[in-house]
């Protein structure tokens, strides 16, 4: 019975995909959009006139990703591009090589296939920023309507002044009058139950919180979850549009470059097939838009001879324009914590096998299965932040490989990995505005090769004592006496890298130890074709997403962020393109 049940989900899922997917594409469309592209072309594609191309490197992704709690799982799949960073000077001192892994979702709907589902979009502060350094058009009340539009809410109601407070409209918990609220909003946003004991202990624990760390605000976490199961871009805005004439998908297919004619007018792209590695020149007639995430975009860009003189010359590939691409790359690190604790409220291994589990997500939707396992986010002071993951035992190996740690430090921070039974929970802490900044170069002129990726973290000092800072939140965090109650006890880990340091909570040089050994990537990687004003020399794109000095050439995803955001970037990136839709159809 639960494999019938399976097979109709999986063929649910595959055939309501497979519409608008083809083999060979027309010579010719209006626009051509890359793998992240779901919004732009679900969008674009809504007027009847505009042919729409939708390139992607993979396929489908598996019916696993359809399952919340199986996020981890796809990680390292076939169906992540699976990167790796260079060697780490300053961090990543107990991962294998010294090098952090990159997870990027490789098929349609891209890196919302296997991230993490929060939906917690940061600050005002964020676009206060990205203003003051001359992006404009990017204020916050400029992104609000399709926040709002998104979630599918709205309010004749000044008092929706910060994502916190349109949230809680969308919930019902809010005083403002609805003008209109849509049947069906674009994104499925849910809530962790009130029921949950993590959940009220975690709240509880930011108001006594409040009196150490200044400018505390802790909630339960809001996923893109509906119905027990992820809802992406490609739920919202691509499947959708899938039925459209206009409309063309085609899978299995790397971009190798943008061709550019000696006007810099944009002439389309050149594509392979996997299949037969043979190339073809599709053209677009007004655009490429660029939607290959912060590390693929911009070594299209560099295989197209768009990027720093010295790099290309390097490699013979002839100049086209002398960009910035590829610098400035910033991403989050987290830090992990283990919280055991006495009550059986968390996600365990043993629970997670029962088959019990699998009979009440099949049927209902519901259990362990239909949760990310993130039961709250907070911020604090303002660039520090806190995820706890109600995870209380996990797959070992599992775990281990999806962060490329060495096994000894993986047991380190998790002494009760082997106990499938162990209930707890893991506390990540963040810096939420790092400074440090990366690169994305090219291995060699080979458009199927790995790039090659530097985020260099912790390479500034500021950003150290940042993530100090975040660890002892965090520490404060656990040992609250609403966590208390719950039997918690925090296990501070005894790396060998730091074996000549106290493992004490008020040791700064412990902490900054196990932060450089065994903090890892947060899965935000930007910035790399950074947004910025004419007058910003280290600019890719302007304003309106076009890459400077070109005719017919746009990118939307995270690769413009200027700075990071303050949160995770996945909702508000699909406002922002839903908004890069409306600009490129106005001009």
């Amino acid at each position: 019975m639960v494999g019938v049940m399976v097979g109709l989900v999986v063929w649910s899922s595959w055939s309501s995909s497979q519409r608008g997917v083809i083999q060979i594409p027309k010579p010719h469309y209006d626009y051509i959009i890359g793998t992240s592209g779901c919004v732009l072309a679900g969008k674009l594609s809504a007027v009847p006139r505009n042919s729409v191309l939708l390139v992607e490197a993979g396929d489908h992704f598996s019916w696993l990703s359809s399952i919340p709690l199986a996020t981890p799982v796809l990680q390292g799949s076939a169906q992540d591009w699976a990167f790796r960073t260079r060697t780490q000077i300053h961090s990543s001192w107990g991962l294998h090589n010294q090098s952090s892994a990159y997870p990027r979702g490789r098929g349609l709907g891209g890196s919302g296939q296997l991230n993490y589902l929060v939906h917690y979009p940061g600050c005002e502060s964020d676009f206060v920023r990205w203003e003051e350094g001359g992006v404009t058009g990017w204020k916050y009340e400029q992104i609000r309507p399709y926040m709002m539009r998104m979630l599918g809410v709205e309010y004749n109601c000044s008092c929706l002044n910060n994502y916190r407070s349109i949230l809680m409209a969308a919930a019902g918990h809010h005083h403002c009058q609805t003008i209109k609220v849509k049947d069906r909003p674009i994104m499925h946003v849910s809530e962790v139950d009130d029921d949950s004991e993590l959940g009220k202990a975690f709240l509880k624990a930011g108001e006594e919180l409040s009196s150490i760390f200044e400018a505390v605000k802790f909630s339960t976490v809001k996923s893109t979850i509906f119905k027990g199961q992820r809802w992406s871009s490609l739920d919202g805005y691509l499947r959708p549009a899938l039925g459209r004439p206009n409309l063309h998908v085609l899978l299995n297919t790397q971009v190798n470059k943008v061709v550019i004619d000696d006007q810099r007018r944009v002439q389309g792209v050149e594509l392979r097939k996997y299949n037969d590695f043979t190339t073809r020149l599709i053209r677009s007639n007004h655009e490429v838009i660029l939607s290959a995430g912060a590390i693929n975009t911009p070594h299209i860009l560099l295989q197209s001879g768009v990027g720093p003189r010295d790099q290309l010359e390097k490699l013979g590939i002839p100049v086209v324009s002398d960009l910035h691409v590829g610098h400035n790359l910033h991403d989050h690190l987290n830090m992990p914590l283990y919280v055991s604790i006495e009550s059986p409220v968390s996600v365990t291994l043993d629970k997670v096998q029962q088959l019990g589990q699998l009979w009440d997500y099949m049927i209902r939707g519901k259990g362990l299965l239909s949760s990310s396992g993130i039961v709250g986010v907070g911020t604090a002071e303002p660039d520090i932040g806190i995820v706890l993951f109600g995870l209380g035992s996990a797959d070992e190996k599992l775990l281990q490989d999806i962060a490329n740690y060495k096994q000894e430090t993986f047991r380190a921070l998790f002494p009760f990995s082997n106990n499938s039974s162990q209930e707890g929970f893991v506390l990540l802490a963040t810096c939420l505005q790092p400074s440090s900044r990366g690169t994305v170069t090219l291995n060699d002129t080979e458009p199927t090769s790995r790039p090659v990726i530097d985020p260099q973290y912790l390479s500034q000092s500021k950003d150290i004592h940042c993530m100090i800072r975040a660890v002892q939140l965090a520490i404060q965090l656990a040992t609250s006496t609403p966590f208390k109650q719950l039997g918690a006890k925090i296990h501070l880990p005894k790396l060998e890298e730091c074996h000549h340091l106290e493992a004490d909570a008020e040791n700064t040089a412990y902490l900054e130890c196990i932060i450089r050994t065994a903090a890892i990537t947060g899965y935000h990687p930007g910035g790399t074709c950074k947004m910025g004003s004419p007058s910003d020399h280290t600019a890719v794109t302007d304003p309106l997403l076009r890459v400077r000095g070109f005719n017919g050439l746009r990118i939307m995803d995270a690769s413009i962020l200027p700075t990071p955001l303050s949160g995770h970037p996945n909702s508000v990136l699909i406002a922002m393109a839903d908004r890069a839709a409306d600009l490129i159809l106005q001009h």
